[in-house]
């Protein structure tokens, strides 16, 4: 076992040799340099266009950390999230390496881009692209690379996006732990892949980051590597930490919170310079002084000054010991000694990233000290952050390299030993790489068969609610989860069956399947839980008992050789294949990374795990910036916010509030009735696993722990004219006696599967009617009609309000809103709004009748009212506030506008303005506020609407907007 803190101080003899790699470095950074310049400096540049940047100084410092990575330490398998300044020279490196290749992401304007016939960039291609930094593609420059790594560049292999500092590494720690999950439950995935993760030496103060290193630890996570660029510097200028409050330097400071939380650190300060130095009299002192004696501060300023007498005179202040060295070195050796930084010397940066990787069980912190700057003329100012080389400087560096300023990307001559060492690199990525491409194809395809071979994934779990007549959403959950949790065991079993050494969690002993669990059972295999410390408390207890995923460990049975007994999950992790749980303490933010990580496993090894995250609702918020990553990279999860909102009105303010939460590729729904928590999962889980789920890879379901009557659901349907099974004219409520209508009640329905089937339909497409008075004697759409728009748990109050309306005289139709995104959201605005418009029938249309007699202009009067709208959800009013707006009626909200309090559900609604009692005055308000409209209509209106042609010689809008809406 190597000690905790290990001293990378020499070079080690490498294969290869070291000049081939260095020139390839230099090269590499000068191309960078190039791209930032060529980016900055487009002829095609608009007026009042801001800087387009790209951190030239940042990409310095990382400069030989990642050309050590991706020229020798770097396997194929790996994976690299790099700080998001420097995407620059990972573009330049790939460029020499060969490596920018087309497929879908990266070709934008190709149907399809592998009729091309060709997998890999050519040469010109490649330069070509090189010239695309923070451009937007077009037709003549389709390649481009976004400013941070993203998935659309053609050098994205393996590389997880970076735009968000703090959140990625922790992404890259997570994916190490889908890949271990995977292989542990039997699954075919790469061997040996590390996962490499470049942070800046600011961004490491990110909480997310400290969050989740005791996690990471604790996992050990072994073959995860975090690389911190200890520059000293940040966008502010230069990092002056209190050394005194820290007892030391800031890199101490990491290097012990890493150790205190179980990972392996190396300190990577000095380069041979310094190291051949070290080795004569005078040399420990200079040693003492560089690593403890200099503050950071003092040293950026020595580095800032480059003034040889100066740092001997502080060095020598610092040590007398060290005077005779000093000395004795020239001008010239003293300012290389200064700058030789470890992380600048390629030798000592790879040794370091090479014994990162042999430690099996810890991960490893390599603290590498650079110079922010290096090799420009801005080398260690405080301003460098945004500084962009002046063209004569780039021009400079690109001549240094042997290449032309017209021609700043090109490779190196065939013929020379970089090509031959690039060469041999790149054809071991090539095949690497379309290795695992055919792996994931065959995982995928594997998956699909087994599905379509059961008969493919029917459209419910058929959960057996005839047992509980009251129940809730959050309760519903927990049955859903119980029942997957034991399909996907089942086939598990069947797997590890045979398999040496395979454990199995029911021996053979489990029941048999039915022919409708089969079809689930391949699905159920890839569904897993993940909860940060709220699992017992949101109903999946059954999911967390013996089947946590984790280390194994020599205590686990413990309690059985102490006979001791308690009604609990056990919460003993083990490596088993049956496992499926996997525990967070309370940290967000690490779960709701997890779940992102575990999400992209069909993509990175056609593996579609299919996580599905219980948290709190209200402390969604503490991971947002999480979610946002998971969904902006395009992974597949399921969010369970439960419980939410004030329905949980125990809990009182500091728990209720509920955010509108709307970012692209993530859908929202909030069910009712426990069955639409079937649906609704049901339909997740098959579109994932079909690939069907484009633009809602992300799945936010909103649950709560009201209780709900499940029978109010059916009786709501069957009383609404399309349920009933013939025309049975004009009808009227159960119990009425009206004049030239027929009872509802009286009236026969079609079977309760068919109106099943069509709400399931509607709940899909995001809402339904519960109340419904269309075909009703007496309803008159512009008088007497109100539409109430409600979410979840309040939707049973808008039913009551309904009903209270009615005996005034109101027809107040309720429609449930299951998905606000479907119907509202972006989704909802990609489809034009089709099912609120056309599948509800929604619309913001004139209801008219005669006003009076035509005057004496011609003019014919009418007058009429629109369908105003009420809507009341629990949470923000932005859920949906916007119904009226999309078709142009009156609308009033009712939601959560102040903080709450403790009570009952019913206080708590009546408190916030949600009840029955509140939902009837907003009816009342936007029937008396709707006003009557008066319309007059010209006699050429008239005529044209007869057919006749329009007078007047000037053309048309509609000519040129005609796929406008005519009526």
């Amino acid at each position: 076992m190597p000690e905790a803190h290990t001293m990378i101080t020499a070079a080690t003899p490498t294969e290869a040799s070291s000049s081939v790699q260095e020139k390839i470095t230099y090269r590499a950074f000068v191309q960078a340099m190039a791209m930032i310049h060529l980016a900055n400096n487009r002829k095609d540049k608009e007026q009042g266009d801001p800087k387009v940047g790209g951190h030239p100084a940042s990409c310095a410092s990382a400069m030989h950390i990642l050309s050590a990575l991706h020229l020798e330490v770097r396997q194929p398998q790996d994976f690299v999230c790099c700080k998001p300044h420097a995407s620059p020279v990972d573009h330049a490196l790939h460029n020499l390496l060969g490596l920018f290749r087309h497929d879908e992401h990266v070709d934008w304007f190709e149907d399809d881009p592998k009729a091309r016939g060709q997998a890999y960039f050519t040469e010109e291609e490649s330069k070509k692209a090189m010239e695309g930094l923070r451009r937007f593609p077009t037709e003549k420059n389709p390649h481009v690379f976004q400013s941070y790594h993203a998935r659309t560049d053609a050098d994205h292999f393996h590389f997880l996006p970076s735009g968000t500092v703090g959140i990625p590494p922790v992404v890259s720690g997570y994916l190490a732990l889908a890949y271990r999950y995977a292989k542990d439950h039997g699954w075919d995935v790469p061997e040996g892949a590390h996962f490499w993760s470049l942070i800046g030496d600011s961004e490491f103060r990110e909480g997310s980051l400290l969050e989740a290193m005791p996690d990471l630890a604790e996992r050990m996570l072994g073959n995860v590597t975090w690389i911190i660029d200890y520059n000293r510097q940040n966008l502010d200028g230069t990092r002056i930490p209190n050394e005194r409050g820290l007892e030391g330097t800031d890199a101490e400071r990491i290097e012990k919170t890493a150790i205190a939380n179980g990972w392996r650190v190396i300190q990577v300060r000095h380069g041979k310079i310094r190291t051949a130095l070290f080795k004569k009299k005078g040399g420990d002192a200079l040693k003492e002084v560089l690593e403890s004696g200099l503050t950071d501060y003092e040293f950026q300023m020595l580095a800032l000054k480059r003034d040889a007498e100066a740092i001997r005179t502080m060095i020598a202040e610092k040590h007398p010991g060290a005077k005779p060295l000093l000395k004795a070195s020239d001008d010239d050796t003293i300012l290389r000694m200064l700058l030789d930084l470890g992380g600048h010397c390629y030798d000592t940066i790879r040794d370091a990233l090479a014994k990162s990787r042999e430690e099996s069980g810890e991960p490893y912190m390599i603290i590498a000290h650079t110079l922010k700057g290096w090799g420009l003329e801005c080398l260690a100012d405080p301003a460098n952050h945004s500084t962009l080389p002046k063209g004569e400087e780039v021009k400079g560096l690109v001549e240094s390299a042997g290449l032309s300023f017209d021609d700043p990307f090109a490779h190196f001559a065939e013929d020379t030993e970089e090509a031959k060492y690039l060469a041999e690199r790149r054809d071991l990525f090539r095949q690497s790489m379309d290795e695992h491409a055919d792996l994931q194809k065959r995982n995928k395809a594997k998956v699909r068969e087994a599905i379509d071979a059961a008969g493919g994934i029917p459209d419910s779990l058929d959960i057996d609610l005839s047992l509980f007549p009251l129940a809730h959403t959050q309760w519903m959950w927990g049955q859903i989860a119980a029942k997957l949790v034991r399909l996907g065991s089942s086939i598990t079993d069947q797997r590890q069956k045979g398999k040496e050494g395979g454990r199995r969690k029911t021996d053979g002993q489990g029941p048999d399947l039915t022919e409708h669990e089969k079809r689930w059972a391949t699905a159920a295999e890839f569904v897993m839980t993940m909860s940060p410390d709220v699992g017992t408390s949101t109903n999946i207890s059954s999911v967390l008992n013996e089947r946590i995923y984790g280390p194994d460990r020599a205590d686990g049975q413990l309690h059985e050789k102490l006979d001791v007994q308690y009604k609990h999950p056990e919460l003993i992790a083990t490596q088993d294949a049956w496992t499926r749980h996997i525990r967070f303490e309370i940290a967000e933010a690490n779960a709701m990374t997890a779940v992102g990580s575990f999400g992209k496993m069909a993509h990175y090894a056609g593996l579609p795990f299919f996580p599905i995250m219980t948290v709190y609702d209200f402390f969604i918020k503490r991971a947002l910036d999480q979610l946002y990553y998971s969904l902006y990279w395009g992974a597949e999860f399921v969010v369970m916010g439960t419980p939410s909102g004030v329905t949980l009105s125990a809990e009182g303010a500091q728990h209720s509030w509920k955010s509108d939460i709307q970012i692209p590729n993530l859908i929202t729904w909030e069910p009712l009735y426990a069955i639409e928590v079937d649906w609704i999962l049901s339909d997740a889980i098959k579109r994932s696993m079909m690939d069907d789920n484009e633009g809602r890879r992300g799945v936010l379901i909103r649950a709560v722990t009201r209780g709900v009557q499940q029978k109010t659901m059916i009786a709501q349907l069957k009383t609404q004219a399309r349920y009933k099974g013939h025309d049975a004219g004009l009808l009227a409520p159960k119990g009425a006696d009206w004049e030239g209508a027929t009872d509802e009640s009286k009236v026969a329905t079609v079977p309760d599967e068919e109106i099943l089937k069509g709400v399931r339909d509607d709940v899909l497409a995001g809402g339904y009617y519960l109340v419904d008075y269309r075909g009703y004697a007496g309803y008159e759409p512009g008088d007497n009609v109100v539409h109430i728009f409600a979410m979840g748990s309040l939707a049973d109050g808008a039913i009551a309000a309904s009903k209270q309306l009615l005996e005034r005289g109101v027809y107040a139709n309720v429609i449930h809103v299951s998905s606000p995104e479907l119907l509202f959201g972006i989704l909802g605005h990609q489809s034009g709004y089709e099912h609120l418009r056309t599948g509800l029938g929604i619309d913001g249309n004139m209801h008219l009748v005669p006003s009076g007699e035509a005057d004496a202009s011609g003019l014919a009067g009418l007058a009429g009212r629109r369908v105003p709208i009420v809507a009341v959800c629990d949470g923000e009013a932005g859920l949906l506030d916007n119904i009226g707006s999309i078709v142009g009626v009156r609308q009033e909200t009712l939601a959560v506008r102040k903080f709450s309090k403790c009570g009952r559900p019913s206080e708590i609604f009546e408190y916030q303005h949600l009840d029955a009692a509140s939902i009837v005055e907003a009816c009342g308000k936007v029937l008396s506020e709707t006003a009557m409209e008066d319309i007059k209509v010209s006699a050429s209106t008239l005529n044209r609407v007869a057919g006749a042609a329009p007078q007047g010689g000037i053309g048309h809008w509609r000519e040129l907007w005609p796929d406008a809406p005519k009526g």
